[in-house]
C-alpha cells in the first residue's frame, strides 16, 4: 500500500485556512481517502469558524507527555497539538489535512514524509478586515498578527500557494485540486 500524504495547511491569521479546510471536507463528502483530524487547543470553548478539541493546559501537557500528539507548537499564548492518530491514517494510504503553524513544517517533513505544504495567502488589508470581523482579537493583537503575516512563506518543491483574497469558492477549488493531485494511487 502507498503511504498517504500529510498536507500541512498554513498561512497568516485571517487567511481563511479553517474556512477552506471545512469547505474541502464537505466537498469530499466523507471520501475515506482523506482524513481531517481535529487539533487540540488550550483555548476554552469553541471559537467561531474553528473546529478543534478544547483542552486545559494541564491536560495538554499530560497528553503530550504520553505521546498523544504527532506535532505540537505554541502561538499567541495557546498550545496546539495534532493527534498522533494521523500516523495510522498515513500508513493506511490516506491523505491527512491539518492546519498548522509554519514553525512545525521542517519537523513534519522529517517525521511524516511525504508532505505537501499548502500556504493560504491573502493581502494584509484583507487579513485585517477578516480579523476585525472575527472579533477574537483586540486592535493590538490584530496588529501583532499582521506583523507575523509579513514573514516570508515556507519554501520548497512541496509548497503550493493558494490565493484566498477573492471568493472562497475559488480558493477551495484550487485547494481541492492540490489535494487530488497528490492523491496516492495504489500499486498493482
Amino acid at each position: 500500500m502507498t503511504r498517504g500524504t500529510l498536507f500541512l495547511v498554513t498561512g497568516a491569521s485571517g487567511s481563511g485556512k479553517d474556512s477552506i479546510i471545512e469547505a474541502a471536507r464537505q466537498a469530499l463528502g466523507g471520501d475515506s481517502a482523506f482524513a481531517f483530524p481535529r487539533r487540540y487547543v488550550t483555548r476554552p470553548g469553541a471559537a467561531a469558524g474553528e473546529d478543534y478539541v478544547p483542552v486545559s493546559p494541564e491536560a495538554f501537557r499530560a497528553m503530550d507527555a504520553r505521546g498523544d500528539f504527532a506535532l505540537t507548537w505554541e502561538a499567541h499564548g495557546l498550545a496546539y497539538g495534532v493527534p498522533s492518530s494521523i500516523e495510522e491514517s498515513l500508513a493506511e494510504g490516506r491523505s491527512v489535512i491539518v492546519n498548522v503553524s509554519r514553525t512545525v513544517i521542517d519537523t513534519a517533513r522529517r517525521r511524516h514524509s511525504p508532505v505537501r505544504v499548502l500556504v493560504i495567502h491573502a493581502p494584509p488589508e484583507v487579513l485585517a478586515e477578516r480579523l476585525r470581523r472575527r472579533g477574537r482579537e483586540s486592535a493590538a493583537e490584530i496588529a501583532e498578527r499582521l506583523r507575523g503575516a509579513a514573514v516570508p512563506p515556507p519554501e520548497g518543491d512541496d509548497v503550493t500557494v493558494i490565493d484566498n483574497s477573492g471568493p472562497l469558492a475559488n480558493a477551495v477549488e484550487r485547494f481541492l485540486g492540490a489535494l487530488k493531485e497528490a492523491r496516492p494511487v495504489p500499486a498493482g
